[in-house]
């Protein structure tokens, strides 16, 4: 272990599977990566999201390996992805207050 735990970067589960295709991507930095997965490490529930994560990426790339999407495409999907994001987000805040 490196230093104290305090030390460590606080990562939350949000924070990290709003990341996770990022991760899996390898299109953050390997300061990240190791944040990333340490935290994944030690939470079961982001980590079985991953998991899950992980399994359906890996089929779409061996169905889909040979082709590329145009870099407009892969735009709009993620901005699409991002969309479903913040509306399960403001989904999951608004279910929280009504608690």
């Amino acid at each position: 272990m490196i230093g104290p735990e305090s030390a460590k970067p606080e990562v939350d589960c949000r924070e990290v599977l709003e990341e996770v295709y990022l991760y899996i991507d390898n299109e953050c930095s390997e300061v990240r990566r190791s944040v990333i997965r340490a935290h994944l490490d030690e939470c079961s529930p982001c980590l079985s999201e991953y998991g899950i994560e992980q399994e359906v990426r890996s089929l779409v790339h061996r169905c889909c390996s040979q082709e590329k999407a145009p870099g407009d495409v892969k735009e709009r999907l993620r901005a699409k992805l991002n969309a479903i994001e913040q509306a399960r987000e403001t989904l999951t805040e608004t279910a929280e207050r009504e608690r």
